[in-house]
């Protein structure tokens, strides 16, 4: 059973858990910290999570996804791989969606690795590729209303 809720500062470890365990799109432990993480899910933005929940055993983050209010931008959407297959990607993704209506924001926007899974998911979702970003990694849009 799992349960998808709003993210708050007390699940940073868990979710930089996830984040790290991760084989595509990849961060560098340090790059971002956890300040950073805190103003995304509390300040500029709103993260979710859905937890694995046992009632024999402590409930764990599987997966998680932050959207920024200001910008329209995905900042995160990443499930622990023993975890994939399962709906949360989908279930994280609804949420986010939602709460990214109520913003006003025309477009959203987000980057994923040039040559990853992540690719065929968000096409799947609607979003756009509308070239490159960076050195290796693709930019996806698509409107807020939709």
């Amino acid at each position: 059973m799992s349960a998808l809720r709003q993210a708050v500062a007390t699940d940073l470890p868990q979710m930089w858990e996830v984040r790290y365990s991760v084989t595509e799109n990849t961060l560098a432990p340090g790059r971002i910290n956890d300040d950073e993480f805190r103003q995304a899910i509390q300040v500029t933005g709103r993260g979710w999570v859905i937890e694995a929940v046992n009632p024999e055993a402590e409930a764990q983050i599987q997966a998680f996804a932050v959207g920024n209010g200001i910008t329209g931008n995905v900042w995160a959407l990443f499930v622990r791989p023993q975890a994939q297959g399962r709906g949360y990607g989908s279930r994280l993704h609804t949420a986010m969606l939602g709460w990214f209506r109520t913003q006003a924001i025309g477009t959203l926007w987000l980057s994923t690795g040039t040559h990853t899974q992540a690719r065929k998911f968000y096409e799947q979702h609607g979003w756009q590729c509308v070239g490159p970003y960076g050195d290796d990694e693709v930019r996806y849009e698509r409107p807020n209303h939709a």
